[in-house]
C-alpha cells in the first residue's frame, strides 16, 4: 500500500539521523552495523511503492510523463458486452430420445417461424401414432353405433339404456384418442408421419449455432439448434453505485463500438437492478438496442452514454497504458522525489471514454503526472524487486 509523501518523507529524515549517529558511533571504534547495510534496509522498507532506474535504464524504458487531464461528462459512459435479447432467443432440442434422419438447416441460415430445421425418428413416437390411428378407428366405430342407437331409440325400438351405453362408448373412445394426441403435442410431435417429427423454428431468425449431425442419437439433454432474431439486442452494463441516482428506466443512451468508428447507436435503459454487488459495488443495468441492419454482434464491446441530462463532476483522465496491475490492485506509476524515481499510485479506474483513455475515479487530480510509455517496465522492474527481496534473506 502506498504511504502517503508526508509519512514517506518523516520516515527517510528518521532514518538518516539513525545512519549518522551509528556512523558516530562505527567512528569511535565500535565495530556494530555498518551505515550501508542500514540504508539497504531503508530501501528495502519501500521497495514495495518504489522504483529507481539510473538515468540510462530510463532512456532505455523510454520513460514518457503525461499531465492529468480532467473532463466534464454530460453523459455517464459506462461500458458493456452486447448480448442477445433473451426474450429472442432459443434454444432448441428434442424432448423425446430420437435419431437424426435429415438436416434442413445450417449455421448462419435465416430461417421463418416455423421452418422445419431437422426431422428425427422414434419408436416411442411411432407407438403414440400408431395408438392415435388406432383411436380415430375406434371412435368411427363408435360413432357410428350411437348414431344408430339414437334412430333406434326414436323409433322406439331401442331403449334409452342402450343409447346412453352407445354415447358412453362413443366419449371413452375420444378421450383415448384426445389423450394420444395430446402425448404427441407434448413431445413436439404433433406433426409428422410414422416415428418421424419434426425441430421448428419458433420464430423468424438466423440459426447461430447447430450442434447435430446426420445418424446420430439426440436426447432431450442435447441443444441441436439456437435461433436467435437478431433485429433487437441488448446491452449489459454495470453501474456503480456512485452513479445510481444518476440512472433510471427509460433514459436515452448513445452505444459506440471498435468495430464501426464514428458510427453512433441508439438505445434505451430498460432495466435497472436492485441489489448491488458486494465485490464491485454495482447494479446491473441493461440497455435495448435496435438492430436491424444486423451489424451489431452479441459478444461484442460496447461503450455507452448514458444521457443523464446533467453534468457530473470533473472526473481525471488519463490514458489507458498508464493503468497498471500490482498485487491485483489498478496503479499508476507518478515521479518521485529524487531524479530517476517513480512512485506506486493506486488508482480506482473508470469506463474507457474512447479510444485508448480511461477515467480515473480517485486518487488521481488535474495536474499530476503519470507515467504513460514505460510504465509496463516499471511494473516489470517493481515484481523484480520483489522477487529480489523474497530471495535476499537477512
Amino acid at each position: 500500500m502506498s504511504l502517503p509523501i508526508e509519512y514517506q518523507s518523516w520516515h527517510r529524515l528518521a532514518a538518516s539521523a539513525l545512519i549518522f549517529s551509528l556512523t558516530l558511533l562505527q567512528g569511535c571504534g565500535d565495530d556494530s552495523q555498518p551505515a550501508a547495510v542500514l540504508e539497504e534496509e531503508q530501501v528495502e522498507d519501500e521497495i514495495h511503492d518504489v522504483v529507481v532506474l539510473d538515468s540510462t535504464a530510463v532512456g532505455i524504458a523510454n520513460i514518457t510523463l503525461v499531465p492529468v487531464e480532467t473532463v466534464q461528462t454530460i453523459g455517464l459512459p459506462v461500458t458493456g458486452i452486447i448480448t442477445y435479447d433473451a426474450n429472442r432467443v432459443s434454444h432448441i432440442g428434442p424432448r423425446i430420445d430420437g435419431r437424426i434422419v435429415r438436416l434442413a438447416a445450417d449455421i448462419g441460415e435465416q430461417v421463418a417461424g416455423g421452418q422445419v430445421l431437422a426431422i428425427l425418428e422414434s419408436p416411442e413416437v411411432g407407438q403414440i401414432r400408431a395408438d392415435e390411428s388406432e383411436a380415430v378407428a375406434l371412435v368411427g366405430i363408435a360413432r357410428e353405433n350411437y348414431q344408430r342407437e339414437l334412430r333406434l331409440e326414436e323409433q322406439g325400438i331401442s331403449s334409452r339404456k342402450e343409447l346412453l351405453d352407445a354415447e358412453a362408448e362413443l366419449r371413452r373412445m375420444e378421450a383415448s384418442l384426445n389423450s394420444a394426441r395430446q402425448r404427441l403435442q407434448v413431445l413436439g410431435a404433433g406433426q409428422g408421419e410414422g416415428g418421424q417429427f419434426a425441430l421448428m423454428a419458433p420464430f423468424p431468425g438466423v440459426v447461430v449455432a447447430r450442434h447435430a449431425s446426420l445418424g446420430e442419437m439426440a436426447s432431450p439433454a442435447d441443444q441441436l439448434f439456437t435461433v436467435a432474431n437478431l433485429d433487437r439486442l441488448w446491452i449489459e452494463l454495470d453501474i456503480y453505485e456512485r452513479d445510481l441516482s444518476r440512472v433510471t428506466r427509460g433514459q436515452a443512451v448513445d452505444v459506440a463500438t471498435a468495430a464501426y468508428p464514428g458510427r453512433t447507436f441508439p438505445g434505451q435503459i430498460v432495466y435497472v437492478g436492485d441489489i448491488v454487488d458486494p465485490e464491485k459495488r454495482a447494479v446491473p443495468a441493461r440497455v435495448e438496442i435496435p438492430n436491424r441492419d444486423n451489424v451489431l454482434k452479441p459478444g461484442m464491446f460496447a461503450n455507452a452514454l448514458i444521457r443523464v441530462g446533467s453534468a457530473g463532476p470533473p472526473v481525471a483522465v488519463v490514458p489507458q497504458e498508464a493503468v497498471q496491475q500490482v498485487e491485483g490492485r489498478s496503479v499508476v506509476f507518478v515521479p518521485g522525489t529524487r531524479p530517476g524515481e517513480f512512485r506506486v499510485q493506486p488508482v480506482e479506474v473508470g469506463d474507457a471514454i474512447d479510444e485508448g483513455r480511461v477515467l480515473v475515479i480517485s486518487g488521481l487530480q488535474a495536474g499530476d503526472r503519470v507515467v504513460t510509455t514505460g510504465a509496463f517496465a516499471l511494473r516489470s522492474e517493481l515484481a523484480e524487486g520483489e522477487i529480489g527481496e523474497a530471495g535476499h534473506g537477512h
